[in-house]
């Protein structure tokens, strides 16, 4: 029942807010925020496993992977639902000051389509058999394409064409391998998760690869990414929020699935294919953030970093940090993008060099840019840091070097990149009302900028009291 309310909920708000067209829209927005994250809590805390990393106990969770990322989705779509009506409105002021006029889909419009976005992404989490897997991750395509051409300018519509057509190839691919999969059952046996048959080895490699590729292209893993960055750079603050956030970890189960039904003698196999694609994401990564111009495409690329770090997780058999770092990765990227999208309204433009004075000119976001992006990197007190230093204590010396070696190019990389457009002199501002709406947008990032600071002063001090013990 919960289940069935977690994906249908979303759905009939939706309905609701296109039905009233802009009146109680924010509250339906909310309210149906507000609900999902209690349900999902509710179907989240049910199980008794403890998830725990380095012998600390993190939390009373169930062990399904699909359960985990509901409740992370929900908590984002908490947060994006507070800080979108405010967004909508200070972009609607902003683009009639400087373009004489309305550039982007109506409110209400964007509001549904988030509303279907998410109720899709659940449907995604709580499939329970590869069929109905398939079908919502090619829904979650179909309900997000949209939301990338929200300012419906030449560039937008592209990044929205391009998602679509590589989104849609990867969704074919994965089509394919579910039925290979299919094919290497025994006759009427069932693709549900938990009756899944013995499948014969080598049709599950074939079925394997062409579901890793395809599934693996949606979770923007390198070198299927192509479509991330100028779909992140180009969408809404507060879509790019839940690309990024939640789209690639409900992608990502696709992945888990197929793996999970591997026979034993293949896991092995299936773990390889996890540690090199994470490493040769985090290979693109680095290369790719290094000089960039554009601050929402750094974003996009560190979400290919991450992505490969819990592709990393995954394959090394650290579940317990892998959901951590989602969880971080999620919230700090989600703060990230909405601040973005307030500088954006400042300056109208993504350019790093179009950027400085930061600290001088913003009292928050400057600060929080800078402090988001030192806790993305891993920078104590960041909970980040734990799962990197795990995963870097697993993966052995060779491999853990190079990992290591590739977070420190991207920190690098990153870090000069922020330095530059926080320091220096602040230009006068071209529409000091953009610049005072950007600092009022600065609420739910400073909200969750506290609560990942909290929680890794909580993981430090847990570390602390075990070595003074």
């Amino acid at each position: 029942m919960i289940v069935a309310v977690l994906i249908l909920l979303p759905l009939l708000a939706a309905v609701a807010v296109w039905l009233l067209r802009g009146r109680w829209c924010r509250t339906v927005l909310t309210l149906t925020a507000l609900t999902q994250m209690v349900l999902a809590a509710w179907l989240f805390c049910r199980g008794n496993m403890m998830l725990n990393i380095g012998g600390l106990e993190f939390g009373c969770i169930d062990g399904d992977i699909g359960q985990w990322v509901v409740m992370v989705t929900s908590v984002l779509f908490v947060l994006v639902s507070l800080h979108l009506p405010a967004w909508l409105s200070a972009d609607e002021k902003t683009s009639q000051l400087r373009h004489g006029g309305e550039t982007g889909m109506p409110g209400y419009v964007l509001t549904a389509l988030v509303l279907v976005f998410v109720g899709t992404m659940n449907l995604t989490a709580l499939a329970r058999d590869f069929g109905m897997l398939w079908v919502a991750v090619e829904a979650t395509t179909l309900a997000s394409a949209p939301l990338i051409n929200f300012h419906r300018s030449k560039s937008s519509l592209e990044a929205m064409w391009k998602y679509l057509l590589l989104c849609s190839l990867g969704i074919g691919l994965a089509l394919f391998g579910t039925m290979l999969l299919s094919a290497g059952m025994p006759a009427g046996a069932s693709l549900n998760f938990d009756r899944i048959a013995q499948v014969d080895p080598q049709w599950f490699k074939a079925a394997f690869i062409f579901c890793f590729a395809g599934y693996g292209l949606k979770t923007g893993l390198a070198p299927f990414h192509s479509w991330l960055p100028d779909a992140h750079s180009e969408a809404p603050a507060p879509v790019s929020a839940l690309l990024s956030g939640s789209l690639l970890n409900c992608a990502l189960i696709g992945m888990l699935r197929i793996r999970d039904a591997a026979p034993e003698a293949l896991q092995g196999f299936c773990n390889g294919f996890f540690i090199f694609f994470g490493i040769f994401s985090l290979v693109i990564a680095a290369c790719f953030i290094i000089g960039q111009k554009d601050f929402k495409r750094m974003l996009a690329y560190s979400s290919v970093e991450h992505m490969g770090l819990i592709a990393l997780m995954f394959g090394f058999m650290l579940p317990e940090a892998a959901k951590i770092h989602m969880l971080f990765h999620s919230m700090c990227k989600m703060m990230l993008f909405l601040i973005a999208g307030n500088l954006v309204l400042a300056y109208g433009v993504r350019r790093v060099d179009a950027v400085s004075g930061l600290f001088s000119r913003f009292k928050y976001n400057g600060k929080l840019w800078m402090l988001g992006v030192l806790i993305l990197c891993g920078v104590v007190p960041s909970p980040l840091f734990f799962t990197e230093w795990a995963l870097v204590q697993s993966a052995g010396l060779l491999t853990g070097g190079i990992i290591l070696l590739l977070l420190t190019v991207v920190f690098c990389a990153m870090t000069d990149i922020v330095i530059k457009m926080c320091m220096g002199k602040a230009g006068e501002p071209e529409l000091p009302e953009a610049d005072a709406a950007a600092e009022k947008l600065a609420a739910v990032p400073v909200m969750t900028m506290l609560f990942v600071l909290g929680s890794g002063v909580w993981f430090c001090a847990q570390i602390f009291m075990r070595l003074i013990n």
